[in-house]
């Protein structure tokens, strides 16, 4: 194995580990980080005039979103889940204008509010799952808190739908 594979393939492994023993709350921050990632790297392929370079990252942004979108548990979550899922769409439409306008104005806006729900989710796995307020931005759907719910022993854990079945 080359060296290079070889430190892929560690880095893999501990990213699979890291994963595997964090929270519900921990694991939705590190998909905002993908995103928070991936939007920046689209935003430099622009500055650089590198079409292909936006197009990939700006599609594995995409990608994390459409998961975020997907495991969100919206009955669950009442009001607060409704707000997510109108936060997730729009910033799926704005991901979209990157693509057809190459716009680096979106960009800014992706990353303003994945920056303001990823800190509010890192507060919420700091705190055990307490709800975290988060910031408020201008033309998007307004952010609200991560969506908790109690367990039977009381416990405040964030909603999703994985979280909703186990």
């Amino acid at each position: 194995m080359r060296p290079v594979d070889k430190q892929k393939l560690q880095a893999r492994q501990y990213l699979e580990k890291q994963i595997q023993n964090s929270s519900p709350a921990q694991q939705i921050v590190m998909l905002y980080d993908g995103v928070i990632k991936f939007t920046s790297q689209a935003q430099k392929a622009i500055d650089d005039g590198n079409i292909e370079a936006r197009c990939n990252a700006n599609r594995r942004a995409m990608e994390i979103v459409s998961y975020l979108l997907e495991i969100l548990d919206v009955e669950k979550g009442e009001e607060l889940g409704q707000r997510l899922n109108k936060i997730y769409a729009y910033v799926l439409q704005k991901m979209l204008q990157v693509d057809l306008n190459n716009s680096r104005e979106a960009t800014e806006e992706i990353l303003l509010h994945m920056r303001t729900l990823r800190q509010a989710w890192l507060e919420l796995a700091q705190q055990g799952a307490q709800p975290a307020p988060q910031q408020e931005s201008s033309s998007a759907p307004k952010a609200s808190r991560p969506v908790v719910s109690k367990d039977e022993a009381g416990t405040e854990r964030p909603v999703t739908k994985r979280s909703a079945i186990a």
